[in-house]
């Protein structure tokens, strides 16, 4: 009895997530991210048409959205936007990792997996450079120490 209820929970929760979401279901800013996803791995990976499967992870206080791509049933010289019509093609490749971090989207294939957690790891922790912050070339890692007058570092 208690395996089915936790069984129950886990199904209600994984119904609850955002990563389930339609396309059409999904926030103007989202869709908006979601499209230039689909038109910057089309121009680089496409050989078919590559469009929206789901939000993978989302963090809105970072500015953070990681989309997964998958190829479809139209033809690559379709629109480089979401297509309704186009049915995913669950297992045919590439399927692509596209990661919209402060208006910097970044898209690699599915399968370099580090590549992709580096980008997301970086992008939670603050480590890409943004207008009128440091250059990223004068951050200090955590080891690094400050010596030497200002002109020497």
């Amino acid at each position: 009895m208690r395996g089915l209820l936790l069984l129950l929970n886990a199904l209600l929760l994984l119904e609850l997530t955002d990563g389930n979401k339609e396309y059409h279901q999904l926030s103007q800013n989202d869709a908006r991210i979601v499209d230039r996803a689909i038109q910057q791995a089309n121009e680089k990976f496409g050989a078919k048409h590559l469009d929206f499967a789901f939000i993978l992870n989302a963090n809105y206080e970072k500015s953070m959205l990681h989309v997964i791509l998958k190829p479809t049933s139209c033809d690559k010289m379709t629109k480089s936007t979401h297509q309704k019509d186009c049915i995913i093609q669950e297992n045919a490749k590439p399927q692509v990792s596209c990661v919209s971090c402060r208006e910097e989207m970044s898209c690699s294939l599915l399968k370099e997996k580090e590549k992709i957690k580096t980008t997301v790891y970086n992008c939670l922790n603050g480590r890409t450079h943004q207008t009128g912050g440091a250059h990223p070339m004068l951050l200090k890692t955590e080891k690094e120490q400050q010596t030497g007058c200002l002109g020497c570092i």
